[in-house]
């Protein structure tokens, strides 16, 4: 009983401690960012072009990487079926 008392106590400190960390980490810059877009053509052939990054990035250098890959597919007949951006 001592255990899962104990055990408990420590579960609930490091989730404040967490969710502590984590909002000022993303105060100080600290980031995440997820880019996913399906494209897909003529033949129903799907590619995928996605980009993530995780602490401090340059979020304009991986736009352009993103969208560079969009634009390749598009100009080989691919259109975009779905998008997403987190």
């Amino acid at each position: 009983m001592k255990k899962l008392f104990t055990a408990s106590l420590l579960i609930a400190f490091l989730v404040v401690v967490y969710s502590q960390f984590t909002e000022l980490a993303y105060k100080l810059g600290f980031a995440e960012l997820k880019m996913v877009a399906v494209l897909e053509n003529s033949e129903k052939m799907k590619v995928k072009c996605d980009a993530y990054a995780l602490g401090y990035f340059d979020e304009i250098k991986l736009q352009n990487k993103f969208q560079k890959c969009i634009n390749d597919y598009e100009a080989d007949g691919y259109e975009v079926i779905s998008r997403s951006e987190t």
